[in-house]
Protein backbone atom coordinates (compact mmCIF):
# COMPACT_ATOMS: atom_id res chain seq x y z
CA UNK A 1 0.00 0.00 0.00
CA UNK A 2 1.50 3.50 -0.80
CA UNK A 3 1.99 5.44 2.38
CA UNK A 4 1.74 8.82 3.11
CA UNK A 5 3.59 11.30 5.38
CA UNK A 6 1.11 13.25 6.99
CA UNK A 7 0.45 13.80 10.39
CA UNK A 8 -3.24 13.84 11.52
CA UNK A 9 -5.05 13.60 14.99
CA UNK A 10 -7.21 10.74 15.78
CA UNK A 11 -10.58 10.95 17.50
CA UNK A 12 -12.56 7.41 18.29
CA UNK A 13 -16.19 8.28 18.44
CA UNK A 14 -19.29 6.40 18.37
CA UNK A 15 -19.97 7.21 14.81
CA UNK A 16 -21.08 5.27 11.86
CA UNK A 17 -18.18 6.83 9.24
CA UNK A 18 -15.52 8.18 9.15
CA UNK A 19 -15.17 12.11 8.94
CA UNK A 20 -11.88 14.23 7.73
CA UNK A 21 -11.40 17.97 9.07
CA UNK A 22 -8.37 20.76 8.00
CA UNK A 23 -8.40 22.77 11.20
CA UNK A 24 -7.51 26.42 11.38
CA UNK A 25 -5.57 28.14 11.29
CA UNK A 26 -2.54 25.54 11.15
CA UNK A 27 -3.77 23.28 8.98
CA UNK A 28 -3.60 20.25 10.99
CA UNK A 29 -5.46 16.69 9.94
CA UNK A 30 -8.25 15.70 11.81
CA UNK A 31 -10.13 11.88 11.65
CA UNK A 32 -12.93 11.16 13.77
CA UNK A 33 -13.16 7.40 13.41
CA UNK A 34 -16.25 4.43 14.52
CA UNK A 35 -14.58 2.40 17.32
CA UNK A 36 -14.20 -0.35 14.95
CA UNK A 37 -12.35 0.81 11.77
CA UNK A 38 -8.80 -0.43 11.58
CA UNK A 39 -5.76 1.96 11.11
CA UNK A 40 -5.08 0.74 7.66
CA UNK A 41 -8.76 1.95 6.64
CA UNK A 42 -8.03 5.05 8.11
CA UNK A 43 -4.43 5.36 6.04
CA UNK A 44 -6.52 4.55 2.80
CA UNK A 45 -8.77 7.38 3.50
CA UNK A 46 -5.24 9.96 3.92
CA UNK A 47 -3.77 8.46 0.80
CA UNK A 48 -6.89 9.01 -1.55
CA UNK A 49 -7.48 12.64 -0.06
CA UNK A 50 -4.36 13.46 -0.23
CA UNK A 51 -4.69 16.51 -3.11
CA UNK A 52 -7.71 17.68 -1.55
CA UNK A 53 -6.07 18.12 2.03
CA UNK A 54 -3.25 19.68 0.31
CA UNK A 55 -5.06 21.75 -1.19
CA UNK A 56 -6.95 22.74 1.82
CA UNK A 57 -3.69 23.34 3.94
CA UNK A 58 -2.65 25.85 1.08
CA UNK A 59 -6.39 27.75 1.25
CA UNK A 60 -5.97 28.21 5.31
CA UNK A 61 -2.52 28.98 5.06
CA UNK A 62 -3.35 31.69 2.27
CA UNK A 63 -6.52 33.68 4.50
CA UNK A 64 -5.10 36.52 6.80
CA UNK A 65 -4.04 35.64 10.39
CA UNK A 66 -6.21 37.68 12.89
CA UNK A 67 -4.04 40.19 14.75
CA UNK A 68 -2.87 39.16 18.12
CA UNK A 69 -5.58 39.51 21.30
CA UNK A 70 -4.81 42.43 23.25
CA UNK A 71 -5.92 43.67 26.51
CA UNK A 72 -9.22 45.52 26.75
CA UNK A 73 -8.80 48.84 28.26
CA UNK A 74 -9.96 52.74 27.23
CA UNK A 75 -9.69 52.62 23.38
CA UNK A 76 -9.45 49.27 22.39
CA UNK A 77 -11.30 48.60 18.79
CA UNK A 78 -14.26 46.80 19.34
CA UNK A 79 -16.83 45.20 16.68
CA UNK A 80 -20.54 44.86 17.21
CA UNK A 81 -22.35 43.79 14.81
CA UNK A 82 -19.80 44.70 11.67
CA UNK A 83 -19.52 48.16 13.40
CA UNK A 84 -16.84 49.26 14.63
CA UNK A 85 -16.33 51.18 18.13
CA UNK A 86 -14.10 52.65 20.64
CA UNK A 87 -14.20 51.27 24.03
CA UNK A 88 -14.83 53.20 26.67
CA UNK A 89 -14.99 52.89 30.25
CA UNK A 90 -17.18 54.03 32.98
CA UNK A 91 -15.75 53.23 36.63
CA UNK A 92 -17.40 53.21 39.91
CA UNK A 93 -20.46 53.11 38.62
CA UNK A 94 -24.06 51.99 40.13
CA UNK A 95 -24.29 49.16 37.79
CA UNK A 96 -22.14 47.01 35.54
CA UNK A 97 -24.05 47.62 32.00
CA UNK A 98 -23.25 48.71 28.23
CA UNK A 99 -24.14 51.10 26.16
CA UNK A 100 -23.53 52.13 22.53
CA UNK A 101 -22.86 55.98 21.85
CA UNK A 102 -22.44 56.81 18.28
CA UNK A 103 -19.33 54.97 17.76
CA UNK A 104 -18.38 54.77 21.18
CA UNK A 105 -18.86 51.55 23.22
CA UNK A 106 -19.45 52.80 26.32
CA UNK A 107 -18.67 50.14 29.65
CA UNK A 108 -20.02 50.81 32.80
CA UNK A 109 -18.41 48.83 35.74
CA UNK A 110 -19.07 49.10 39.34
CA UNK A 111 -15.03 48.74 40.19
CA UNK A 112 -13.09 51.90 40.32
CA UNK A 113 -10.43 50.14 38.64
CA UNK A 114 -11.29 47.05 36.60
CA UNK A 115 -9.47 44.62 35.92
CA UNK A 116 -9.08 43.10 32.29
CA UNK A 117 -10.85 39.81 33.23
CA UNK A 118 -13.67 41.91 34.83
CA UNK A 119 -14.04 44.20 31.51
CA UNK A 120 -13.35 40.97 29.30
CA UNK A 121 -16.80 39.74 31.14
CA UNK A 122 -18.71 43.27 30.57
CA UNK A 123 -17.98 43.32 27.10
CA UNK A 124 -18.85 39.21 26.79
CA UNK A 125 -21.92 40.25 28.17
CA UNK A 126 -22.92 43.14 26.15
CA UNK A 127 -21.66 40.96 23.38
CA UNK A 128 -24.26 38.23 24.29
CA UNK A 129 -27.01 40.27 24.91
CA UNK A 130 -26.43 41.79 21.34
CA UNK A 131 -26.62 38.48 19.81
CA UNK A 132 -29.59 37.49 21.27
CA UNK A 133 -31.65 40.15 20.40
CA UNK A 134 -30.27 39.62 17.08
CA UNK A 135 -31.64 35.38 16.67
CA UNK A 136 -34.79 36.70 18.92
CA UNK A 137 -35.21 38.67 15.17
CA UNK A 138 -34.30 36.25 12.75
CA UNK A 139 -34.13 33.04 13.65
CA UNK A 140 -37.74 31.99 13.59
CA UNK A 141 -38.50 33.72 10.23
CA UNK A 142 -35.21 31.70 8.74
CA UNK A 143 -36.81 28.14 10.27
CA UNK A 144 -39.89 28.96 9.21
CA UNK A 145 -38.56 29.73 5.33
CA UNK A 146 -36.33 26.97 5.49
CA UNK A 147 -39.20 24.56 6.85
CA UNK A 148 -37.64 23.38 10.00
CA UNK A 149 -38.28 23.53 13.82
CA UNK A 150 -34.67 23.60 15.73
CA UNK A 151 -35.78 22.54 19.54
CA UNK A 152 -33.01 25.08 20.29
CA UNK A 153 -30.58 27.66 19.44
CA UNK A 154 -28.35 28.88 21.99
CA UNK A 155 -25.18 30.47 22.41
CA UNK A 156 -21.52 29.62 23.85
CA UNK A 157 -17.93 30.29 23.06
CA UNK A 158 -16.45 27.84 20.40
CA UNK A 159 -12.49 28.05 19.45
CA UNK A 160 -12.66 26.52 15.96
CA UNK A 161 -16.62 26.75 15.28
CA UNK A 162 -18.73 29.28 14.34
CA UNK A 163 -21.65 27.25 15.08
CA UNK A 164 -22.93 23.29 15.35
CA UNK A 165 -26.02 21.38 14.85
CA UNK A 166 -27.40 18.11 16.94
CA UNK A 167 -29.56 16.87 14.45
CA UNK A 168 -30.81 14.03 16.49
CA UNK A 169 -32.25 16.68 18.97
CA UNK A 170 -32.50 19.75 16.33
CA UNK A 171 -30.03 21.48 18.96
CA UNK A 172 -28.25 24.82 17.37
CA UNK A 173 -25.77 26.28 18.87
CA UNK A 174 -23.90 29.85 17.58
CA UNK A 175 -20.01 30.72 18.49
CA UNK A 176 -20.61 34.60 20.66
CA UNK A 177 -18.46 35.90 18.85
CA UNK A 178 -20.91 36.29 15.98
CA UNK A 179 -22.02 39.48 17.76
CA UNK A 180 -18.90 41.20 16.25
CA UNK A 181 -19.37 40.49 12.49
CA UNK A 182 -22.19 41.79 9.74
CA UNK A 183 -25.60 40.42 10.35
CA UNK A 184 -25.32 38.49 7.06
CA UNK A 185 -22.83 36.29 8.89
CA UNK A 186 -25.04 35.80 11.66
CA UNK A 187 -27.93 34.94 8.62
CA UNK A 188 -24.86 32.68 7.16
CA UNK A 189 -24.54 30.56 10.32
CA UNK A 190 -28.25 30.40 10.78
CA UNK A 191 -28.84 29.19 7.39
CA UNK A 192 -26.29 26.46 7.53
CA UNK A 193 -26.92 25.20 10.81
CA UNK A 194 -30.93 24.85 10.25
CA UNK A 195 -30.29 23.37 6.45
CA UNK A 196 -28.25 20.48 8.32
CA UNK A 197 -31.61 19.64 9.77
CA UNK A 198 -32.81 18.88 6.02
CA UNK A 199 -29.23 17.12 4.84
CA UNK A 200 -27.10 16.48 7.75
CA UNK A 201 -23.63 16.13 5.45
CA UNK A 202 -21.82 18.50 3.68
CA UNK A 203 -22.45 17.13 0.02
CA UNK A 204 -24.62 18.02 -3.18
CA UNK A 205 -27.91 18.58 -2.05
CA UNK A 206 -27.11 20.54 1.45
CA UNK A 207 -25.06 23.34 -1.29
CA UNK A 208 -28.48 22.92 -3.05
CA UNK A 209 -30.37 24.24 -0.14
CA UNK A 210 -27.66 26.61 0.37
CA UNK A 211 -27.75 28.24 -2.87
CA UNK A 212 -32.05 28.08 -3.06
CA UNK A 213 -32.53 29.83 0.90
CA UNK A 214 -28.95 32.02 0.57
CA UNK A 215 -27.60 32.73 -2.62
CA UNK A 216 -24.94 35.22 -1.86
CA UNK A 217 -23.33 32.33 1.13
CA UNK A 218 -20.28 32.04 -0.55
CA UNK A 219 -19.39 35.81 -0.03
CA UNK A 220 -20.18 35.94 3.51
CA UNK A 221 -18.48 32.21 4.37
CA UNK A 222 -15.09 34.39 2.99
CA UNK A 223 -15.92 36.54 5.37
CA UNK A 224 -16.16 34.80 8.43
CA UNK A 225 -13.02 32.90 7.12
CA UNK A 226 -11.10 35.72 7.24
CA UNK A 227 -11.03 35.77 10.84
CA UNK A 228 -9.28 32.22 10.95
CA UNK A 229 -12.25 30.33 11.79
CA UNK A 230 -12.90 27.82 8.94
CA UNK A 231 -15.35 25.70 10.84
CA UNK A 232 -18.76 25.62 9.76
Amino acid sequence: MPSTDLNFELTRKSIKRLYLRIKSPDGRVSVSAPHHVPLKQIHALLIERQDWIRQHQIRIQQQPRPHPVEPLGAGTAIHCLGQPLTLRLATNARTNRAEIDADILRLHRREITPTPEQIQHGLNRFLREILQQTLDARARPWAERIGVAPSFIGIKRMKTRWGSCNTRDRRIWLNLELARMPVECIDLVLVHEMVHLHERHHNARFYAFMDQYLPDWRRWQSELQRYGMAGL
